[in-house]
């Protein structure tokens, strides 16, 4: 009796495990990975450094996410969700309503070339203070996910989340996992043919290149990726090479 007493008690200690899901809603929409290239270690190394690393980080994802020239952000249509992971953080834009086909051309490209946008700007702050290899990569992917739904504690007709799972939430994990360091790697391979057509002119035009990556857990993938060049801060290149992505959700 003890024991389970013991255990009662050790379990109250994570009151979000108490939670238990009892169902899954399919979505679609847009995940978006990002995360700072050996963060940990810099951690353990520097902390005071290192905290100033993530608060500017999370300072640049703030200021550009947010903007409402995002055409993803003014759809209403959609709902955000981000899940903080340390040095990383997990964004959602789900589609409450409509298929994976009313995801729009401008939504993607638009993302993508914010997520530029933020490689660079975090690469310009972080330079004073942060050594060369700590930045940092960001992962999209397009596609359906599950959001895992438990019922409210003190009204069991409610319905709540905190979490999604799904091939495209690990596809985006590993995309982020291949653009370190400096980079931005996306696929929309969910989407109808003509869409396809329009992001990859539209993503090309900023220095996106096409390249295959052998995923784990996906297999070779066609995906679009951008590395930012420190030499050259107005281009980008892809990576030379194609490797496993070691990145886990």
């Amino acid at each position: 009796m003890s024991t389970v007493q013991e255990n009662t008690r050790a379990v109250s200690r994570f009151p979000g495990l108490e939670d238990e899901y009892v169902k899954a809603e399919l979505h679609n929409g847009i995940v978006l990975f990002a995360d700072i290239r050996d963060f940990s270690s810099y951690m353990d190394a520097n902390s005071d450094y290192a905290i100033s690393l993530l608060a500017c980080f999370r300072r640049v994802l703030s200021q550009h996410f947010s903007a409402k020239s995002l055409k993803a952000n003014e759809n209403a249509r959609y709902t955000t969700f981000a899940k903080e992971l340390g040095d990383g953080v997990m964004m959602v834009w789900i589609a409450e309503q409509g298929s994976i086909t009313d995801i729009s051309v401008d939504e993607i490209t638009g993302l993508a070339l914010v997520s530029q946008e933020i490689v660079k700007r975090f690469f310009e702050l972080s330079a004073d203070f942060a050594p060369e290899k700590y930045h940092v990569g960001i992962g999209i992917a397009i596609g359906s996910f599950q959001r895992l739904l438990y019922r409210d504690k003190t009204n069991p007709t409610l319905f709540r989340y905190r979490d999604y799972c799904g091939g495209t939430i690990n596809m985006a994990a590993r995309l982020e996992s291949l653009s370190k360091p400096n980079g931005v790697t996306i696929s929309f391979n969910a989407l109808p043919l003509n869409k396809k057509k329009e992001i990859i002119a539209a993503i090309s035009a900023q220095d996106f290149k096409e390249v295959v990556q052998d995923i784990r857990g996906i297999g070779r993938t066609q995906v679009y990726q951008w590395k930012f060049s420190v030499e050259s801060p107005s281009a980008g290149e892809p990576s030379s090479t194609s490797k496993p992505a070691t990145g886990d959700n």
